[in-house]
């Protein structure tokens, strides 16, 4: 389905058969968040393609309507939460009698498959990138704290947590004695809080308080994304013209219009 090129540069790989093979357990999902910073390297054939593809679709077009109706985000999180229990269901560790490797698999090939359909302009990338973002904050947020805690190192942010010498005389400039731990990075990986002036700014550098630190982790998701999309849509030529993904990827495109 693919040269051995483009399997390798887009990560992902589709069966020649259409048999219901049982998902694979190769892969070790500690927790239901995802940066999604490596591709799955498994196959699955184009019926599964296509189904998760399409139920990952309903999710991100439920976001944009609700934006499109100036929704907040609060008024999303419900919408959100039924939407997702239907087409892209996500259990957290403590549940029972569920194959969380299974779910887990299928929220990460999805992300994977849309990235080929959606990468293809600047308009679709930049959509797709923030309802991506939305998606991954409503999770984030909903998520327990421990598992947000555990997930954190996961995905080598560069910040520095403030010394407490510094602290001191930050808490004294934003006016915040009941903050006691801040985080420094550029400026410009949160420009959502220096436009809100909810930063100290000093030398290029953001102080960022721990309960704006949520912030940080979704721009950071939003430009990884950003990145990785643009690279992707340079080897969209490296797909084999007869392949069978190409009308699916039109059709999945055309439906996020």
């Amino acid at each position: 389905m693919f040269n051995s090129k483009a399997r390798a540069e887009l990560g992902i790989g589709i069966q020649s058969n259409s048999l219901n093979d049982p998902l694979l357990s190769t892969l070790q999902y500690q927790t239901r968040l995802n940066f999604y910073s490596q591709p799955p390297t498994t196959d699955i054939t184009i019926d599964q393609f296509e189904t998760w593809a399409i139920n990952r679709l309903k999710v991100l077009a439920e976001i944009e309507n609700g934006l499109s109706r100036n929704r907040s985000f609060e008024e999303l999180k419900p919408i959100l939460t039924n939407r997702c229990k239907e087409c892209l269901p996500l259990s957290a560790n403590t549940a029972k009698s569920v194959d969380l490797d299974s779910q887990r698999k299928i929220d990460h090939y999805s992300h994977y498959i849309l990235r080929l359909a959606f990468c293809r302009s600047e308009e679709l990338r930049s959509r797709f990138v923030n309802a991506e973002t939305l998606l991954f904050k409503f999770r984030f947020e909903t998520e327990d704290t421990l598992e947000r805690i555990k997930f954190i190192p996961s995905i080598k942010i560069d910040w520095q947590q403030v010394d407490q010498n510094e602290v001191t005389h930050i808490k004294t400039m934003m006016k915040d004695p009941n903050e006691d731990t801040y985080y420094k990075v550029r400026w410009t990986k949160v420009p959502d809080l220096v436009s809100s002036r909810k930063v100290y700014l000093k030398a290029g550098y953001a102080y960022v308080s721990s309960k704006d630190q949520a912030s940080i982790i979704f721009q950071e998701f939003s430009s990884r994304l950003k990145k990785a999309l643009e690279i992707t849509s340079k080897h969209l030529p490296d797909l084999d013209e007869d392949s069978r993904l190409l009308p699916v990827l039109e059709h999945l495109s055309l439906n996020f219009l």
